[in-house]
């Protein structure tokens, strides 16, 4: 098996060639670096790479904000397996070998000998319209985040005892823009939905579920490229960093918790939505108020609230049949296989 670990950088990326001999001893081919992150640097280092390997190779990197994106497109578009990781897990596998010292070619030395012992899976880009989406979701979030914070102060400035009229006027001004540009990523949603049939189909199906509006329906869409990698509660949750996170050792228990690890965006997302359900008129409503009376406290239970969501929402896509309140009991498991029988549960 042979492994090619790229560092990415803003501007450079390096690289550590290497391939497993006898078992899972493990051999450096070659490395290289810097080498420019530009469509010429990326043929530059193609031609190295096949200069030096004649076989399959697997590129594996780590997915730091946006700045993989043209190497993965790259090497994919090469027909190159590609996997792209949490930085978290090449953090902690580099603990786990007791890595001394940080570099760039260190980097991409570990993210190569990862790829080599974990055998990651290998990354496929989302669609066009689902990347789109994902962008549209997360500027909406960022705007609606920045006209939040000059709302109040815009409202601070009125308040004073005095302010200058300056100031108040292009504080206005911000807000009046950051309005209009909500309006305009709103109406660019609703645009590319309607242009996507599967995802209109899929949107439809997730507005049946109580405390899904359009907005979140979309943002858990975007953010899960359509439910596409993922087939029952427990990955979503997982996927989602709402896994259980027992703490345990030997005869002491101490308080869960769930995990974190996982997309904060999509989590964030289920419990805006568990606050809806759980003002619902429905047998959501009803799951929330048992946890409720079981002790748990009204952030635990609606974040348990919007784990079963989570679930649901993948049961109804996968199944393609509408969410039905009436549809098996009502604390029934939501980690289960995505099949229609959990629609409620």
């Amino acid at each position: 098996m042979v492994v090619l670990g790229i560092d990415v950088g803003k501007r450079e990326l390096f690289v550590s060639l290497q391939e497993t001999q006898s078992g899972m001893d493990v051999w450096v081919i070659a490395k290289r670096g810097p080498i420019a992150n530009t469509a010429a640097g990326l043929h530059d280092l193609t031609t190295w790479l096949q200069k030096r390997t004649s076989g399959d190779v697997q590129v594996v990197m780590e997915a730091p904000t946006v700045y993989w994106e043209r190497c993965a497109h790259h090497f994919h578009a090469q027909g190159v397996a590609v996997s792209v990781v949490n930085p978290d897990q090449i953090k902690y596998f580099a603990r786990s070998v007791l890595r001394r010292g940080k570099t760039d070619a260190m980097d991409a030395e570990i993210i190569a000998r990862y790829g080599l012992v974990m055998q990651p899976g290998c990354w496929a880009p989302p669609s066009t319209t689902l990347n789109d989406l994902k962008h549209l979701t997360r500027e909406r979030e960022s705007v609606l985040g920045r006209r939040t914070r000059e709302n109040n102060h815009l409202i601070a400035l009125r308040d004073a005892h005095h302010a200058s009229a300056v100031v108040v006027t292009l504080a206005a001004q911000r807000l009046e823009l950051l309005d209009r540009q909500l309006v305009a990523l709103d109406e660019a949603l609703h645009t590319l939905v309607n242009t996507d049939q599967e995802l209109q189909q899929q949107l439809k199906l997730l507005l049946t579920v109580p405390g899904f509006a359009f907005i979140s329906a979309v943002t858990i869409l975007a953010e899960t490229a359509g439910f596409s990698r993922l087939s029952t509660g427990a990955e979503i949750s997982a996927a989602a960093g709402m896994a259980p996170s027992p703490q345990q050792s030997g005869s002491k228990t101490g308080r869960g918790s769930i995990s974190k690890t996982g997309n904060a965006r999509l989590r964030r997302i289920a419990y805006l939505c568990a606050l809806g359900a759980a003002k619902s008129n429905s047998r959501l409503k009803i799951f929330y108020e048992q946890l409720k009376a079981r002790g748990k406290p009204p952030k635990v239970a609606l974040t348990a609230l919007g784990r079963k969501l989570l679930c649901i929402g993948l049961a109804v896509v996968k199944s393609g049949t509408p969410y039905q309140d009436d549809f098996g009991p009502c604390n029934a498991r939501a980690d289960g296989p995505a099949q229609p029988a959990i629609l409620c549960g």
